[in-house]
This record gives C-alpha cells, structure tokens and sequence, in this order.
C-alpha cells in the first residue's frame, strides 16, 4: 500500500457505524452511496463530502471481517473507537506506521505522552526514506500532524490534542482480544496498547 496524504479524512465514527448498520442489514454499496446522497444519512451539507465520507467509510469497512463489522455496531463506544481506529490503520499505511512507531514507541519506554518532537522527528524520517512523502508540500505534512492527533484523541487515545498529550490505554474486552487475534490483527492492536 502506497504511502496517501489524506488529510480530509477524518475518524467518523458515527458515519461508520451507520454505514456498517446498512451494510449488515444487506443494503448494497451503490445503494448506500445513493441513500447518503438523497437521504443525507450523515447529516452533512455538501455533497462532495458526502461522496468521500461514503467511499472512505466503506472502504474501511471492507478491511474487516463481518465478525469485527457486527462488533462494530453492537458494542460499546469504547470497542467501536478502537474498531473504527484498526480500520484507519489497517486502510493508512501512514497513519498505522504513525501509531507504531510513535505512539506504541512511547508506551513501551514508559513516556505515556505524544510529543511535538516525536511527531516531527517520524515525519522527517519518512521524508528522508520516501520520496512520495518528500514531494509533499509542508503544508500537507503539516496538516497530517494535525489530523493523526486529532484521530488519536477522538478514538480516546490522547488526552488533548495541544499540549501534553497523555496516552490513554484501551481497555480491550476478551472477546475483541480474541477476535483480532482468530483474524490476524493482533498487530494493530498492539500498536494501540504497547503490548508484544
């Protein structure tokens, strides 16, 4: 998987559900597509943004398996975060090396926070090993320091978006332990808690 600048996209945790929702309920995607659109069943008021949420959202959701897709759905926000954050991961190869080399990295020396520094020094290290990462313009990267913290708080993985920003461990139930780990996907959630 290449490396993507998706800066607009964003961790749309209800639009996910809601897409999962429709996809279990045995709505087609072209009809999904449609039913955002004319319904705008994400209330949201540009259409464009409509189109993107519906292709990311069932983008991400195409990289689980149903069983994780139907635990998306029915359980608990604290699972469904930690869900929607594996999906961002598994379909960003950026934003998963961002959590694994930077978050996870900082859970297991003991630091518990996300720093400035580290978030700089991870992008200029991808500048210096990629050359799709050192066309992009400083803006850009700018804006993905932004929106990979800003993931991260949202999934309730950081305290705060400025400042010090704590690292809140997810506290994993046995079953979605033990559903990641039948489907191969312990790797992502190692990431997110520092375990080996």
């Amino acid at each position: 998987m290449e490396y993507s600048a998706g800066t607009s996209r964003l961790f749309w945790l209800s639009e996910t559900r809601k897409t999962a929702e429709l996809l279990l309920s045995g709505i087609s995607k072209t009809e999904i597509k449609e039913l955002a659109i004319k319904e705008n069943i994400y209330q949201i008021r540009a259409e464009d943004r409509i189109r993107r949420i519906v292709a990311v959202t069932l983008n991400r959701l195409e990289s689980l398996p149903e069983i994780l897709v139907k635990q998306l759905v029915g359980s608990d926000i604290g699972t469904a975060k930690l869900l929607v954050l594996i999906t961002i991961m598994k379909t960003d190869r950026l934003f998963f090396e961002f959590v694994h080399e930077v978050h996870r990295q900082a859970l297991l020396l003991g630091e518990n926070i996300i720093t400035d520094r580290a978030v700089n020094a991870f992008f200029d290290s991808k500048i210096a090993q990629s050359e799709v990462v050192a066309k992009w313009t400083e803006s850009a990267i700018k804006k993905l320091k932004q929106t990979y913290i800003k993931i991260l708080h949202e999934a309730g993985m950081l305290t705060s978006i400025k400042g010090e920003r704590k690292i809140i461990t997810p506290v994993v139930d046995y079953k979605t332990r033990q559903t990641l780990s039948e489907h191969h996907l312990q790797v992502y959630l190692n990431a997110l808690t520092g375990e080996e």
